[in-house]
């Protein structure tokens, strides 16, 4: 959701921010009024890695029969491609939701799943959140999903019942097989190019020229897609759904990285990520952060993914102790949704952890580093769940222990 969209979904599970267990424990939240003037770290410079993202977000509410079925986004594509959807249904009936791939080349092609994750939930921030913790889960995992003939079409969607949200974070690679002719015969050496650890921060021109001879990125057209029913037969060549005020569009990376020092001397410190996007009020971002994409099915006009929905950061944090600093009290890990609220996730060194509702006049508690040593130094993975208002602040408070 973009920026005038970044509100709350009615009121949801509002109880489990004014609760806090009997003894606190990583996951529970605190009031943010003892962490309301942290002091902000230099922004590190972000570097914009990964395949594709197709955003589609517009319309958000699809609340016609008379247009089904429809398309809410499409465009082409090769190589590595994310796509990341997010549409309710606000029909009497279940509709099927998701994403619709096809060969749009003359040659065959291999079609590979590099991640999955979709969430269905009456609230939209709850559907956005189980849909981005089941893709950290199984993001970095290749598995081989179907050989597409030209024209053919592979299906990835959800029975979506009446007035609930779909929100879909999934990433596919296309294969062209070229001049191989049986799939049966695919060398052992285009699994091993394939392996998910390999792919995590590469594009797709980098992949293309680690595959063996005869293979190449493939050319798929991706479209987003409400149907009742059966599948449609061409999804291709289904009319594109009027726009609403959200976003839809195509961004030529998927991944922001980076890296940064926190030092345990230096108190309570924070990092804003997925603030507005440049030129927009409140906009805070840090360099790389934002990249300029096109809505390639209106008019390729020029467009921004406020939020970064569907873009998953990956930070690399050192925790600097400092020879002869005496403290090893463990670096506490909290985040503030100051924009809003919502339901969020982090994996931290590959732990998924998921928040439980927060506003931003709470802080929720995800994790701890422990750093006896001079320094040690954590991975950082996240990105704004649909249906939650950004923007995130990361909290590193050394002396945090839940109290």
């Amino acid at each position: 959701m973009p920026l005038n969209r970044r509100i709350l979904h009615g009121v949801v599970l509002l109880l489990s921010s004014a609760i806090l267990p009997a003894q606190a424990q990583i996951g529970s939240l605190f009031s943010a009024t003892p962490f309301e003037n942290p002091t902000e770290i230099t922004k590190p410079t972000l570097t914009q890695q990964g395949g594709s993202l197709l955003l589609s977000d517009s319309p958000e509410e699809i609340s016609s029969t008379s247009k089904l079925p429809g398309a809410c986004y499409r465009d082409t594509v090769s190589g590595l491609f994310r796509v990341f959807y997010h549409h309710q249904n606000n029909l009497d009936s279940a509709v099927s939701v998701g994403v619709a791939i096809t060969n749009s080349s003359s040659s065959p092609e291999l079609l590979f799943s590099h991640g999955l994750g979709s969430g269905i939930s009456v609230y939209p921030n709850a559907a956005g959140q189980t849909a981005l913790a089941n893709f950290l889960a199984s993001h970095g995992s290749t598995a081989f999903l179907t050989v597409l003939q030209p024209g053919q079409s592979y299906f990835s969607t959800e029975s979506t019942p009446s007035g609930d949200t779909d929100s879909g974070f999934k990433e596919f690679i296309a294969i062209s097989i070229g001049a191989v002719a049986d799939s049966a015969m695919l060398p052992v050496s285009l699994l091993e190019a394939l392996d998910g650890k390999s792919l995590a921060d590469k594009e797709s021109s980098q992949i293309e020229a680690s595959l063996p001879i005869d293979f190449a990125s493939g050319k798929v057209t991706v479209t987003t897609l409400v149907y009742s029913g059966s599948k449609p037969a061409s999804p291709a060549k289904l009319a594109i759904l009027p726009a609403d005020t959200h976003i839809r569009g195509t961004f030529a990376h998927a991944d922001r990285s980076g890296s940064f020092t926190i030092k345990a001397s230096g108190g309570l410190q924070y990092l804003a990520i997925d603030t507005s996007a440049p030129g927009e009020l409140y906009s805070d971002d840090m360099p790389g952060e934002y990249e300029l994409g096109v809505d390639a099915v209106d008019k390729n006009a020029k467009v921004y993914n406020d939020g970064n929905y569907g873009v998953l950061y990956k930070l690399a944090v050192k925790i600097n102790n400092g020879a002869n600093l005496l403290s090893t009290s463990p670096m506490g890990l909290l985040m503030r949704p100051t924009g809003g609220a919502g339901t969020f996730v982090f994996s931290l060194n590959g732990s998924v952890q998921q928040s439980p509702y927060v506003d931003y006049t709470s802080v929720w508690w995800f994790g701890e580093v422990k750093h006896k040593a001079t320094s040690a130094t954590v991975t950082l993975e996240t990105s704004l769940t649909g249906g939650s208002a950004g923007p995130q602040q990361l909290l590193f408070d050394p002396k945090f222990n839940g109290k």
